[in-house]
């Protein structure tokens, strides 16, 4: 160390303003290799990957605006407007009732459905689980002749339908949502509501409700 200094202070001042501009150079090329680099392809790295989180995350609300767009119109309009027409006879209304909801799933079928659907999706969690059943208003059908004293039976038709209460992320309800979709099953939305509490997103509170339609007052069961 001695022999160091010793040899610093016989250098002219020049010379030791040119050892000091060299060392200077000599660290920064140092931190440049050794913490530099790593650090920028590091930071490089977490911007780029925020980027694509942030692009999934667009897209996954995008997404789920398309299906509250959807849910926001009523999906009973076709119904009524079959029933409307068919309000010649009792007969036909519910002929008309009957070929609108064949295609349906049945009320004893759906929970089945959509519990096979949700255990796709591992990281949905179920957190409760209602069924409900009510009559639904229908336009009447024209008076038809009867035998005196006798009343004509009323044409019904019933929603049974499930109130999931879930707990999960974005693109785990957006997969569930598209799975049911295209399950072949068909069924009516009701509602959904996505809220992202002090859990995060991972962990948002969901509520959706989906029913189905027929004349028949059952039970779908829970």
């Amino acid at each position: 160390m001695n022999n160091w200094l010793q040899r610093w202070h016989g250098m002219a001042p020049r010379e030791q303003w040119l050892a000091f501009s060299v060392g200077l150079v000599v660290g920064a090329l140092l931190y440049m290799l050794l913490l530099g680099d790593p650090l920028s392809a590091r930071l490089a790295k977490q911007q780029a990957s925020y980027k694509v989180t942030e692009a999934r995350r667009l897209e996954a609300q995008t997404g789920l605006a398309d299906l509250q767009a959807k849910l926001a119109a009523d999906p009973n309009i076709p119904y009524r407007s079959a029933l409307l027409a068919a309000s010649a006879s009792r007969e036909e209304l519910i002929s008309q009732i009957d070929q609108n909801t064949a295609e349906l799933v049945t009320p004893q079928k759906m929970k089945a459905v959509l519990a096979e659907l949700l255990r796709s999706q591992p990281r949905l969690r179920l957190v409760g689980l209602e069924s409900f059943s009510e009559p639904m208003q229908l336009p009447g059908a024209a008076p038809v002749k009867l035998e005196p004293g006798a009343e004509p039976a009323p044409v019904t038709l019933y929603r049974h339908g499930l109130h999931l209460q879930l707990q999960g992320g974005y693109f785990d309800l957006l997969a569930y949502l598209q799975a049911v979709q295209a399950s072949g099953w068909k069924l009516n939305w009701d509602s959904l509501d996505y809220q992202v509490g002090e859990g995060g997103p991972s962990q948002a509170k969901i509520s959706l409700k989906l029913y189905t339609l027929s004349r028949q007052a059952g039970w779908v069961g829970v």
